[in-house]
């Protein structure tokens, strides 16, 4: 799975997606390359680790969330967000790579 920033509208996963939804995650990455290639999109860097989390906002981590497809139920306030996003990542770090 590739993150990519679009810089046109584009289909992936059968919905058109937009420039201003910020990093998308693409499960194809030849589509993602294809994409980039060409200059569509680009690949997106997010910054992980415990500082930078803490220093965004409410609404930077919901689209980090959205980015990495992390649920977030109900978390609605900043610290249920945070932990949301921990505990996933954490889930994901311990599931086996396929």
């Amino acid at each position: 799975m590739k993150l990519i920033l679009l810089l046109a509208p584009a289909v992936i996963a059968g919905a058109i997606r937009y420039p201003v939804e910020g990093p998308i995650p693409v499960a194809d990455d030849d589509y993602a390359d294809q994409l980039i290639g060409e200059g569509k999109a680009e690949t997106a860097e997010l910054e992980t680790d415990s500082e930078d989390l803490d220093a965004m906002t409410v609404p930077e981590l919901k689209q980090l969330a959205a980015a990495e497809e992390i649920d977030l139920g109900e978390a609605t306030k900043k610290a249920e967000i945070l932990t949301k996003i921990r505990e996933a990542r954490i889930a994901r770090a311990d599931r086996p790579q396929e």
